[in-house]
């Protein structure tokens, strides 16, 4: 079971699923390496979410024949049975938060009594387009998306302020109870995405979003 705050590096196993109890957060720098073939479950009725804070990474490399799946527990699975996944990063957003331009702060009800929930760097900084919040590549995040308030929701992939410096590559959302992919401000580079009946947005930008996307393809749900 993960739960609360990963402030040390830890790597995830394949022989392993892991349940996301409620939001678990990555800080402190800590590095998040989950290995080929892990299969990651949000826990039923507790909002599980995996939230990398600003300068803490994710190493999620699979592989075509070992991809890394983040889903639901549930037997039937169905929209929305978790919150998702949120890459938070330090590069340039137009956003601004509490009177400070530059920063952030990531929708869907993510702690932010220190900091958590931000992302950015202030204005008045030197700015890092090039920031690194570590790797995605072959990854499946399932069911998906968590409305915390009106207009204020956990997609399936939210990326705030991250930079170019990260690897997004073969990602594939289906069944978001949201967006499948929101990107707040950044300059983060994607190809390879796949949008797979979501309820809203296959792809949305905010907030001064300035990266690259190739290789894009959605399907809708007919309804």
């Amino acid at each position: 079971i993960l739960e609360g705050r990963i402030s040390a590096n830890r790597t995830l196993k394949a022989n392993y699923t892991y349940k996301l109890r409620g939001l678990v957060y990555v800080t402190n720098g800590a590095i998040l390496t989950i290995e080929p073939g892990t299969k990651i479950v949000g826990e039923n009725g507790k909002n599980g979410g995996l939230i990398i804070t600003r300068s803490s990474k994710i190493i999620a490399d699979g592989t075509v024949d070992k991809p890394i799946v983040f889903t639901s527990e549930a037997t039937t699975p169905q929209r929305g049975d978790w919150a998702g996944v949120v890459l938070l990063g330090n590069a340039p957003t137009n956003a601004s938060f509490n009177g400070v331009a530059g920063i952030g702060e990531i929708e869907g009800g993510i702690n932010n009594s220190d900091g958590l929930g931000l992302y950015g760097t202030p204005a008045t900084q030197a700015q890092n387009p090039a920031d690194n919040s570590g790797i995605l590549r072959f990854v499946r995040i399932e069911y998906a998306g968590y409305a915390f308030l009106p207009d204020k929701e956990i997609n399936g992939l939210t990326f705030g302020g991250v930079g170019n410096g990260t690897v997004i590559d073969h990602v594939q959302v289906s069944f978001a109870n949201d967006d499948s992919f929101e990107f707040f401000g950044g300059t983060v580079n994607a190809k390879h995405l796949i949008s797979y009946s979501c309820l809203d947005d296959d792809f949305d930008t905010d907030n001064g979003f300035v990266g690259k996307l190739q290789f894009g393809i959605v399907l809708r749900d007919s309804s």
